[in-house]
């Protein structure tokens, strides 16, 4: 495990950016990016490869729940995406190019990796990205083979686990996606669904020292419900109050 940087565990991690659902400030959107740098907050946000290798940040799969159109996302190209708005807003789908521009290290970026596949495109164009950007980062994601693999490729950067339920039944296409909690597996954090808390295994880990992320909390009732488990969250929807000394 890497030494965790101070941010990680300081200050409270807006999920997708400060948006305010589908209104005039969308998820994943330069609004909702340049709203946290203005008040402060460490963003979280997600990013996929699309057809020609540009990185863009985007959520979902599918463009019908943003955009309105049935389209998968990864058949997009970088001159394309500004054909698709999100929300019927004037926002449209950023890259991380465009989100690195506009940050340029005023806060820092927790990044969410976006792929079920074993060939790591989007984790090596991601790094390439990095390599000329600023600012504090650190990486996640579901997949496990791409939290190894970037804890070896990417040691300047702590690398979580992402985790929810692994008990549901997924489609074969998300089968690493899904953490098994267990005393092998040592990334540098885990971020875990707390819909499904309360979690021994979490607990476990969290007792041995790992840091542990909450998301996506939506209300000060249940940071008041967890604060003995984790060490930040990753929230929407209101605004965090101060629960313990780790959270300024």
């Amino acid at each position: 495990m890497k030494k965790t940087p101070e941010w990680l565990t300081s200050r409270p991690i807006a999920h997708r950016g400060l948006h305010d659902g589908n209104d005039k400030i969308p998820e994943n959107s330069l609004s909702a990016f340049a709203k946290a740098v203005k008040e402060k907050y460490p963003i979280e946000l997600d990013v996929q490869i699309i057809r020609d290798g540009t990185i863009i940040v985007f959520h979902d799969s599918d463009l019908k729940r943003i955009c309105g159109i049935h389209k998968k996302t990864k058949t997009l190209t970088k001159e394309t995406l500004k054909d698709h708005s999100l929300f019927n807003t004037n926002q449209t789908i950023p890259t991380l190019q465009d989100v690195f521009d506009l940050v340029k290290g005023q806060v820092p970026i927790l990044i969410e990796l976006k792929t079920n596949l074993l060939a790591k495109h989007l984790e090596k164009n991601v790094l390439k990205l990095l390599k000329n950007y600023e600012g504090a980062i650190a990486l996640q994601s579901f997949n496990r083979s791409s939290v190894r693999w970037l804890s070896k490729q990417a040691t300047m950067y702590c690398v979580g686990q992402l985790s929810e339920p692994s008990l549901v039944i997924k489609p074969l296409n998300h089968l690493f996606n899904y953490l098994q909690l267990n005393t092998r597996m040592r990334p540098d954090f885990i971020a875990y669904d707390i819909d499904d808390l309360p979690n021994k295994k979490v607990t476990h880990f969290k007792n041995i020292g790992t840091p542990i992320l909450l998301w996506t909390v939506r209300n000060q009732v249940q940071m008041d419900n967890y604060h003995t488990i984790f060490d930040n969250i990753i929230f929407e929807g209101f605004t965090p109050s101060v629960l313990n000394d780790n959270l300024e």
